[in-house]
């Protein structure tokens, strides 16, 4: 599998839709507090997803940057020094996906 993996700066990575999922969830106090105590069957409640929306808009812009075409060509093989010549939406969305735990290197 290596041969059709991507090398970014010579390492590759994937996004951990896990992680994404777990960073969006509201925390389950937070959910008890909220208007599911009115839900009209109560085994709903650990069937309902709340979501922080704001976290999932960001991530979602985030993403989006990382998967948007690129009209640069960047030669790869320059390692640092090509990367550092991406515009900087796409370096903050990197480290912030990265650092959150999203981005994960394999």
């Amino acid at each position: 599998m290596e041969n059709i993996l991507l090398d970014i700066g010579g390492k590759e990575f994937y996004f951990d839709i896990d992680a994404l999922s777990d960073a969006v969830k509201l925390e389950s106090k937070l959910i008890e507090e909220s208007n599911l105590s009115e839900c009209e069957n109560p085994e709903k409640k650990d069937n309902v997803l709340q979501i922080d929306v704001a976290k999932y808009e960001m991530y979602r812009d985030l993403i989006g940057t990382l998967l948007a075409p690129s009209t640069e060509i960047i030669d790869d093989k320059m390692g640092m020094i090509g990367l550092n010549s991406l515009p900087i939406p796409f370096k903050l969305s990197f480290n912030t996906l990265l650092i959150k735990g999203i981005l994960k290197e394999l």
